[in-house]
């Protein structure tokens, strides 16, 4: 009996790569928008490669962070967060979201900035009288 040859996967060119880079960008900017943290927020034009701001997504408000979008079957994590904490200047904080095929994204920070968020969480529950 003769055997059927594998059947290759379709290789993604350079434009395919871009794609799914900015469908993941509006992505995150859909969420942006839907929890109503920045309800401007869009992929950014260019992906960061204007001077004037830095990052994958143009928020109007919510300036203090600075979003990385990656979406890639290979993960390259620390290359991927050196390059969001070399785009967060000054104060700004940076966000790396990640995501795969079929797989849900998720975002990394800085262990200090978690920490902070939970602090200012506390702070206000305990103001708000719910703790």
């Amino acid at each position: 009996m003769e055997e059927l040859p594998l059947a290759k996967k379709p290789k993604i060119t350079a434009k395919g790569r871009r794609q799914k880079g900015k469908k993941f960008e509006r992505e995150i900017a859909g969420l942006y928008r839907h929890y109503h943290i920045d309800d401007t927020a869009q992929s950014m034009p260019m992906s960061g490669a204007m001077d004037f701001h830095k990052g994958d997504i143009l928020k109007k408000i919510d300036h203090g962070y600075v979003d990385e979008c990656k979406n890639a079957e290979v993960t390259k994590i620390w290359e991927w967060w050196a390059q969001a904490t070399r785009q967060a200047t000054g104060l700004r904080v940076p966000l790396l979201h990640i995501k795969r095929n079929l797989a849900q994204p998720i975002t990394i920070m800085s262990t200090d900035t978690y920490f902070q968020l939970r602090r200012e969480i506390a702070d206000l529950r305990e103001q708000l009288g719910l703790e």
